[in-house]
């Protein structure tokens, strides 16, 4: 089963199966990847733009009117429980208190341009964590994707791939005044300064209040290399239309999955 990104890309089959469900609720490599994105998301909230970015000029347009107008908002990881009920359970068990999980429109249709699924079968949803963070505040800043393995779509496969590649891994900013001048603003100087190649992304109508939010996704240029490798805008509303006629560089996009390393094994793994 080759799987492929939306620009077309492909990258060999996974074959491997998944490690076991440790606890009736995940495998014992979702939960380490797990205690890996609340780390993550601990130290991404206190850091500025400029580091979260980087490689980019700590003076320059994309980190001031990033700190300016944005604020880090969540890291985000897909996660594949036993049963969308049972990572829920798990999650709230260990005092992560998960927000009530909401479908997912963006990540689905992703999930199934990548691996050749019908996006209505990938029962995918997403939900919250509120971790404590340095500062003090307890705050939703880790989003997990749950792909439930009782799924119509659901192929181990799959799970191997999106463990190891991590393509659904993401750091998030949320505007704070959203607009749609803002939002080009934003898409051009992160590409222009910061290497980041917009994507793509959508509207989710169950998320963000009545009308719902605008996500808008990004991946870093391969000829750009960091450790941080996708982010997320996440704007309250509709701004589908501000970026619409924004060229999209699909091109550079397929290349830079194409060259997305398989995240390293670790030794005890």
């Amino acid at each position: 089963m080759a799987f492929v990104q939306s620009s077309g890309t492909t990258h060999p089959p996974f074959r491997q199966a998944a490690d076991p469900v440790a606890d009736g609720a995940f495998s014992t490599a979702d939960l380490r990847r797990l205690d890996a994105v609340i780390h993550d998301a601990r130290h991404a909230s206190t850091a500025p733009a400029s580091e979260l970015l980087a490689p980019l000029r700590p003076d320059g347009t994309a980190a001031a009117l990033t700190e300016r107008e944005c604020t880090f908002d969540h890291c985000a990881v897909l996660l594949f429980p036993d049963t969308l009920d049972a990572g829920l359970r798990h999650l709230a068990e260990r005092g992560l208190a998960p927000l009530p999980a909401v479908p997912s429109t963006v990540v689905r249709a992703r999930l199934g341009a990548r691996h050749r699924l019908d996006p209505a079968r990938c029962d995918v949803h997403i939900t919250r964590l509120r971790i404590p963070l340095p500062d003090g505040r307890r705050h939703p800043a880790v989003e997990v994707f749950l792909f439930p393995r009782d799924s119509e779509a659901f192929d181990e496969r799959v799970e191997a791939a999106e463990s190891a590649y991590g393509f659904e891994n993401h750091t998030a900013f949320v505007v704070d005044r959203p607009s749609g001048p803002l939002l080009r603003r934003l898409v051009t100087t992160w590409h222009a300064e910061a290497g980041l190649l917009w994507e793509g992304g959508g509207h989710n109508p169950h998320e963000g209040g009545p009308a719902g939010s605008t996500v808008t996704y990004f991946v870093r240029d391969h000829r750009r290399p960091a450790r941080r490798r996708r982010f997320e805008l996440h704007c309250a509303g509709d701004l589908r239309g501000a970026t619409a006629d924004l060229p999209r560089p699909a091109e550079a996009v397929r290349q830079a999955y194409q060259a997305w390393p398989a995240a390293p094994k670790r030794p005890d793994a």
